[in-house]
């Protein structure tokens, strides 16, 4: 990986929204080197001149934007039974042009990475996680400004305020910030905190899933910066306190000794502070003999405006450190935005190649986890795949006709491209809209685009896999593998349970899960359930535990669901009667109650229709053995 671009030249507003945009719309195609990629996030070092530049470049594109909310993606770990922020998108509406603007925070790698747009799905589509129900609280707040609000802390602030305050720069926005949006980097645990302006009190921070682990992780006390034990960086630091600092490490590197000492300073920064003082920062503090030099660098760096010193102007007029241990008044030389040369100049100065802005080098590096992007780049694969797979597979179908021979074969070969179409539409539907809901549809349809498209490739397979594993055995263990063993037979979870599909014909469709007695109350609520399914069950009346699964934000399914639940329930008889609604992960079992006794919290309320659930029921119940 690139070493961070220390030296990068101030951009102006247009650069940054340019390259904004870029990435926004999905223009930025990034090389496939899966190496450099890991190589670049276990080795990261975060920089805080860096970050604040970062901030600031952020800070041009998201002037006066609209804040919309949060995209919960959690990480896929079924066995989990609650789901933290490890990934997340924020969603905000630009102000001049009214676009759609993303950022993608994640608990490791880089704290908040442009993204391309993707829709964002509010409350009345989908069922809320907690912590996306606590930011909703935030929408429709604008943005004031993105900083760091803390010298030498690696942490990226988005400011707030309502929107019925006057915009612009000629008046005095700080006043009117009511809410914090911070992201705290750390190396492999970025963490994000929303805090109120007014007293400083977290409302939300990435590690609640719900009020009571919230308490625990801080939510309702007043925030603070936790003390590293490190020392801030000083600019009018003496050189004797400055060696003072290193009495217990004289015999580490250079380099180690600064990371250890100083607060928001990463190696890549210290190894070039140490190349322009003309040291070997690997070799020991002890050993170093002209390590004033290194101070000379480091003191110039501290008191350059905003961190910034281009190789080719960085010199000053007079030596900092003179002989009787002092620093002698200096001016340096360094980069700002009137330094930035035309287009045409560029060749002249032999300007160094790569990312103008540190918008795009952060996307280069770090675009790659982007779930957006991903979703972006695997979908153009499966259009790649579908369209190959499609010639492939007319081309045997117009051999096969008119051959009496292959009229097996023909059937089998339609059946597959009448498949592959169902998939293609589906895709279409997928790229639409650009959901996070249907990132991993897009997985499922290349995957079932691979397998019908290789007609007798798994065969062919799964026999050299088998011969594989054959040709690794011993004699012993080949003698062993031939005498017959019964297999413990693994339970059904779903025996003798009612499955409803909605749209048969679709792999992704949704489906209803239905237990009709206590004991299959008790196996689908606390077994089958997974994170993400939605639970029915009638208001004040015994009845079936109902779930609904992949649903995509369908008001039909739900509804369908509800009439379902009334239909299997006391209320049976009745011409309508109240549903309650909420996500899995609020459904607790009741401690030493009767079996199915459940303890719901913060659910939502419907109308089921018995006689139309039933009708439903009769028409699309499906087996499950």
């Amino acid at each position: 990986m690139d070493k961070y671009p220390l030296s990068i030249r101030k951009c102006s507003k247009d650069d940054c929204i340019s390259a904004f945009d870029k990435i926004k719309n999905d223009e930025l195609i990034l090389p496939q080197s899966i190496g450099d990629r890991d190589t670049g996030k276990k080795h990261m070092s975060f920089d805080f001149m860096m970050l604040r530049q970062y901030a600031n470049e952020l800070d041009h594109v998201f002037s006066n934007a609209t804040f919309m909310g949060i995209t919960h993606i959690p990480t896929k770990q079924p066995h989990v039974e609650h789901q933290t922020l490890d990934s997340a998108l924020f969603h905000f509406r630009g102000f001049e042009r009214g676009e759609s603007l993303c950022l993608y925070h994640s608990s490791d790698g880089f704290p908040l990475v442009p993204s391309p747009s993707a829709t964002y799905i509010p409350s009345s589509e989908r069922l809320f996680t907690h912590l996306e129900r606590v930011m909703s609280g935030l929408t429709g707040l604008r943005v004031t400004r993105i900083h760091c609000p803390y010298f030498f802390k690696n942490i990226i602030a988005v400011e707030l305020k309502p929107p019925h305050h006057e915009l612009g720069q000629n008046f005095d926005t700080r006043a009117n910030e009511s809410y914090r949006i911070m992201f705290i980097a750390h190396r492999g645990q970025n963490r994000m905190v929303t805090i109120d302006n007014n007293d400083g009190v977290i409302l939300l921070t990435s590690g609640a899933y719900d009020e009571k682990s919230g308490i625990k992780d801080g939510v309702g006390s007043v925030f603070k910066i936790k003390n590293s034990g490190k020392v801030t960086p000083d600019p009018a630091e003496p050189f004797d306190n400055f060696m003072e600092r290193f009495k217990s490490k004289e015999h580490m590197s250079l380099v180690k000794a600064m990371v250890l000492t100083f607060e928001g300073i990463g190696a890549q920064r210290v190894t070039l502070l140490a190349e322009k003082a003309g040291i070997n920062c690997t070799k020991h503090v002890s050993k170093i003999e002209n390590i004033v030099d290194f101070y000379n660098c480091y003191i110039r760096w501290l008191r350059s405006p905003d961190g910034f010193m281009d190789t080719r102007n960085f010199k000053s007029n007079i030596e900092m450190f003179n002989a009787s241990g002092t620093v002698s008044n200096v001016t340096t030389t360094v980069n700002t935005i009137d330094d930035i040369p035309s287009p045409g100049a560029a060749e002249l100065q032999d300007e160094p190649k790569g990312p103008i802005t540190l918008i795009e080098y952060v996307f280069s590096h770090w675009g790659y986890d982007v779930p957006v992007y991903i979703h972006n780049r695997l979908a153009e694969e499966a259009r790649m795949l579908i369209d190959k797979t499609l010639e492939r597979l007319g081309a045997i179908r117009e051999q096969c006709i008119g051959d009496e021979q292959q009229v097996e074969r023909l059937a089998k070969v339609q059946q597959r491209i009448n498949s592959i179409m169902e998939y293609s539409r589906s895709l279409e539907g997928v790229m639409k809209w650009k959901l996070p809901d249907h990132f991993e549809l897009v997985k499922t349809i290349y995957q079932q685009v691979g397998d019908l498209g290789d007609l007798t490739g798994y065969r062919r397979k799964l026999r050299a896999r088998r011969k594989k594993e054959i040709e690794g055995l011993s004699d012993d263990e080949l003698e062993l593998r031939n005498v017959p063993h019964a297999k413990p037979k693994e339970p059904n979870l779903f025996k003798g349970i009612l499955v409803i599909k909605i749209n048969p014909g679709d792999p992704q469709t949704p489906i209803i899960i239905i237990g009709r007695n206590a004991a299959q109350n008790e196996r689908v609520t606390h077994e089958i359930a997974r994170s993400g399914d939605i639970w029915f069950h009638t208001k004040d009346c015994p009845g079936s535990h109902v779930l609904l699964r992949r649903y995509g934000g369908s008001k039909d399914a739900i509804q369908i669901a509800a009439d379902i639940a009334t239909y299997y329930s006391k209320a049976k008889k009745m011409e309508h009667a109240p549903v309650i609604k909420t996500g899995i992960d609020n459904v607790t079992k009741c401690p030493d109650a009767k079996i199915g006794a459940v303890i719901v919290s913060h659910y939502d309320t419907l109308e089921g229709y018995p006689t139309r659930g039933g009708e439903y029921v009769k028409a699309h119940r499906i087996s499950m053995k």
